[in-house]
C-alpha cells in the first residue's frame, strides 16, 4: 500500500485519463479488476467553471464506490 498525501491506495496499478475512454462505467470495471487509483477523463477547465452539464457528467463518481 502507498500514498498520496494522506489517502491510502490498496496498489500501484494507476489507470491514466483518456480522454473519451475514461468514463464512468470504465473507471467502474477497472477497479472491480483491482486498480488502485483510476482518474476521471481529461477535461476542459472552462466546462467546469461554466457548468458544462457534459463536462460536469464527466467527474461523476459513484458514491458506493468512492475510495474503495
Amino acid at each position: 500500500m502507498w500514498k498520496i498525501g494522506n489517502v491510502p491506495i490498496k496498489n500501484r496499478v494507476v489507470v491514466a485519463p483518456m480522454a473519451g475512454i475514461s468514463n464512468s462505467a470504465f473507471r467502474l470495471t477497472v477497479k472491480e479488476f483491482g486498480a488502485g487509483l483510476v482518474c476521471c477523463e481529461m477535461i476542459s477547465d472552462k466546462g467546469i467553471v461554466q457548468r458544462n452539464a457534459k463536462t460536469l457528467n464527466m467527474l461523476y463518481i459513484d458514491e458506493k464506490r468512492k475510495n474503495r
